[in-house]
């Protein structure tokens, strides 16, 4: 499985990456398995990557060694901890590389139009939804939650309005039943890649790319661990739990206390037949796997990310 929480840490082996001697390019991006995917293979690319751009903000572990810090330091390159890409002192450190092209993946801040402007062939974004559809910062979540059939993945020019910018490659993939964030974002990032060459390329000489239709969008925020017990059906709370894998687990309330449910089962079964399943409406909601803890890099039993909108489970 492939996770967006931005705390991946790994050793960087000897040699195992190089650099180019082409267009100057920027990585702007977290320690996450999304990102470190991209990032990994933009290496293999005739580019030269001079800097790596990364949002303290997001997650204790960037203000620390982390996998980011490895890749910059190994190429010997700047690492810009940016607090507000757009503040005066971000921007002047992203001048000094002299880029011509700035590639993103999994960046949380919306880059504005003086920023933008500073790669000289401008920025490119990888979303993982079928642009218009499912922009924001869940769209693989959602995606699951809400029960499509097929998403996909955007490499796009970024504009100042988020995940708006016109096309430059696009794939569509088919959400499987058994799908979790995770697989399914394992899957993207693998055709991702395949389109990053050709996407890179028509950034690079400045094609205008496709317009996406807007009047199509469709935006989704941001999500915590929800409550199981907040969905219509048990159709829907099992989507639930498979959207929240591995990033943000949904929780439950079982005997009187709060557990993460990482795999759960629709069942039509007796409800009284055993413990550990929750009645919906249509069915009811086999808990197979729990834990006390959220799993996220909180992994506590109460997260601050854990939504408490269930008037019937303890509020911890």
């Amino acid at each position: 499985m492939f996770a967006f929480i931005p705390d991946r840490d790994f050793p960087l082996p000897e040699g195992a990456v190089a650099s180019g001697d082409g267009p100057r390019v920027v990585f702007a991006g977290f320690p996450s398995d999304y990102s470190l995917g991209f990032l990994l293979d933009l290496l293999l690319l005739d580019v030269q990557l001079v800097g790596v751009v990364t949002s303290p903000g997001a997650h204790p572990a960037i203000l620390g060694d982390n996998a980011l810090s490895r890749v910059a330091d190994h190429l010997d390159i700047p690492l810009i901890r940016a607090w507000r890409i757009n503040d005066e002192h971000s921007r002047l450190a992203l001048s000094q590389l002299q880029p011509d092209a700035a590639v993103m993946a999994s960046f949380d801040q919306i880059v504005g139009p003086g920023a933008l402007a500073i790669p000289a062939h401008g920025w490119m974004n990888i979303h993982p939804s079928l642009i218009p559809a499912y922009r924001g910062p869940e769209p693989v979540y959602w995606a699951i939650a809400e029960g499509a059939e097929t998403t996909g993945i955007t490499l796009h020019r970024a504009v100042a309005k988020v995940d708006s910018g016109p096309i430059l490659a696009q794939a569509a993939l088919a959400i499987h039943p058994d799908d979790t964030s995770g697989t399914l974002t394992r899957r993207l990032v693998a055709s991702g890649l395949e389109l990053l060459p050709g996407a890179l390329s028509a950034l690079l000489t400045d094609a205008p790319g496709v317009i996406p239709d807007m009047s199509k969008s469709s935006y989704r925020g941001s999500v915590g661990h929800r409550p199981v017990q907040t969905a219509a059906t048990a159709v829907e709370a099992e989507r639930m739990v498979r959207a929240g894998v591995p990033n943000m687990p949904a929780w439950a309330a079982a005997d009187g206390d709060v557990v993460y449910v990482t795999k759960a089962r629709v069942t039509r079964e007796p409800l009284t037949a055993r413990g550990g399943v929750i009645a919906f409406p249509d069915a009811g909601l086999d808990l197979l796997e729990t834990s006390p803890l959220c799993g996220c890099h909180h992994n506590t039993r109460d997260c601050p990310h854990r939504e408490r909108r269930a008037a019937s489970v303890p509020a911890g």
